[in-house]
C-alpha cells in the first residue's frame, strides 16, 4: 500500500484514546534563493500526536512505510529520541502493525 492512503487508513483506525495528526516536511523556494521549511523538523515522522494514558497525553510518532520502505539516518534518529524521552515511537507498513504499537 502506498503510504498516503495508509496513513489515512491509521488515523481512521486509530482507537478513540489516540489522535494523530499528518505532519508534513519539506521545503519549497518561494523566491530565488528564499525558502520556506514546513512540518516539525527533517526526519519528523509521518503522524504525530497523542495518546491519552492515566490523565496524560503521551507524545507519539507513527512513521509509515509502503513495502519497500526503509528509515533514513534522520528518522530513526527521530524514532529513537521520541522512544528516549517516554514516547510512543511505531514504524508501520500497515494499518495492523499501528495498531498493535498503538494498542500496546
Amino acid at each position: 500500500m502506498n503510504e498516503t492512503p495508509l496513513m489515512r487508513e491509521i488515523r481512521m483506525a486509530a482507537p478513540a484514546h489516540v489522535r494523530l495528526l499528518r505532519n508534513n516536511v519539506g521545503a519549497f523556494e518561494w523566491a530565488p534563493g528564499k525558502w520556506l521549511r514546513y512540518g516539525l523538523c527533517v526526519g519528523s515522522s509521518d503522524l504525530i500526536g497523542w495518546t491519552q494514558q492515566d490523565g496524560k497525553a503521551i507524545f507519539t510518532a507513527v512513521e509509515t512505510k509502503g513495502k519497500r520502505g526503509r528509515l533514513t539516518q534522520d528518522q530513526e534518529n527521530f524514532l529513537y529520541q521520541v522512544e528516549a524521552a517516554g514516547g510512543i515511537a511505531i514504524v508501520a507498513k500497515t494499518v495492523e502493525e499501528a495498531l498493535r504499537g498503538l494498542c500496546r
